[in-house]
């Protein structure tokens, strides 16, 4: 591997040279045999030297689809967190897309959650929940981002990934095509009372709840209902994950037991 190939590998660590190159970092073991399994479109995988006398590790090098590049570890450390690579890092092509899918399925939309982790956590809660696409906002954390890879553990082969500047025309779609949009919100119905049939489910920030553009779109709003003296509100990722499965209950989703 050449100094600027190693360099450019390196700059996919900011929203920045992702979206100038096209791609990502994967870190991890578990993460790259995820994607490996998943048939990704990896561009390249880089594993330090010591890391190949792991037999896990050796079987992703053989199994990859792509060139395998072994490197000294100080040359891994430039590139991504190399503190949680576990010496394997592969970069994939990027697979957000700007528009929804012909068949979407059900679809979970990401507005304005800026955490990495809530959002790789959520996509990996929308993947289990047989969720087929998930969308995120202009003022959300980059689903492609080295810490949301991560959270997603895997989740994000298996949805569709949109990513847009407007959230407005996606929900506007969905709206013509006949789906309800469904915001999660401290003020909606509680979901034991909920139908979800037909719907199209919108998460918000834990601080700022849904946006503008979002808010005159929705037909209604549902809560977890709870609370204790001195919590506010649920973690955007667990109420996502309650109300996912109020809403998917009935559907076979995740893997068999």
């Amino acid at each position: 591997m050449t100094r600027q190939h190693l360099k450019t590998i390196a700059q996919l660590g900011r929203r920045r040279g992702r979206r100038q190159h096209g791609a990502f970092l994967v870190e991890g073991v578990r993460s790259v045999e995820a994607a490996v399994g998943a048939g990704a479109p990896l561009l390249d995988v880089l594993v330090t030297e010591a890391a190949c006398d792991d037999p896990r590790v050796a079987a992703l090098a053989d199994r990859a689809a792509a060139p395998v590049h072994v490197l000294p570890a100080r040359d891994l450390d430039r590139v991504g967190d190399a503190r949680t690579s576990q010496g394997v890092v592969a970069v994939s092509r990027s697979v957000a897309r700007d528009a929804l899918p012909a068949d979407p399925g059900p679809v979970l939309v990401v507005d304005g959650v800026q955490d990495p982790g809530n959002v790789g956590t959520l996509v990996r809660t929308a993947a289990w929940f047989g969720v087929g696409t998930v969308v995120t906002g202009p003022e959300t954390a980059d689903v492609e981002g080295p810490k949301a890879v991560r959270a997603a553990m895997g989740g994000l082969w298996d949805v569709a990934l949109v990513r847009v500047d407007d959230l407005g025309p996606v929900l506007d779609a969905l709206a013509a095509s006949g789906v309800a949009l469904w915001g999660a919100d401290l003020d909606g119905v509680a979901v034991g009372e909920w139908d979800p049939t037909g719907t199209a489910l919108v998460v918000g920030s834990e601080a700022h709840g849904l946006s503008a553009a979002v808010r005159p779109r929705l037909a209604g709003r549902v809560t977890v209902a709870g609370g204790g003296a001195g919590v506010e509100s649920l973690n955007v990722a667990v109420a996502s994950g309650i109300l996912l499965h109020a809403w998917r209950a009935g559907t076979t989703v995740g893997p068999s037991a």
